[in-house]
């Protein structure tokens, strides 16, 4: 895999585990807030800032596997291969099969 490719799929997971740390701690603390009272418009934005930026420093200092990338790569890859050489055998024998079927008639007409 080359190095441009694996940094991509590690921006991409540190950007999709942002949003889901912001997410559920936005749900968390409005769902505190809504026991003790109804929250106003500021308290709600400033929950979504505040969120937000705590989230943005979690997941700057998470650490992501790259082998686990590398893996599944591989994995991908090679289901790939045996996709296209089993589709490969399915299409080789249809075709053998009608030239065979042509074969039969052309010869019982000649008799």
């Amino acid at each position: 895999m080359k190095k441009n490719k694996l940094k991509s799929l590690v921006k991409s997971a540190r950007k999709s585990a942002t949003k889901d740390i912001r997410l559920s701690l936005i749900a968390d603390l409005n769902e505190i807030t809504s026991t003790f009272g109804g929250g106003s418009k500021k308290l709600k934005k400033n929950i979504e800032q505040g969120s937000k930026q705590l989230a943005k420093k979690i997941a700057k200092n998470i650490k992501i596997d790259k082998s686990a990338f590398i893996k599944s790569d591989k994995v991908a890859e090679a289901t790939e291969v045996l996709e296209s050489q089993s589709a490969a055998e399915v299409v080789i024998p249809k075709a053998k099969a009608k030239v065979a079927a042509e074969e039969v008639p052309a010869e019982t007409q000649e008799v």
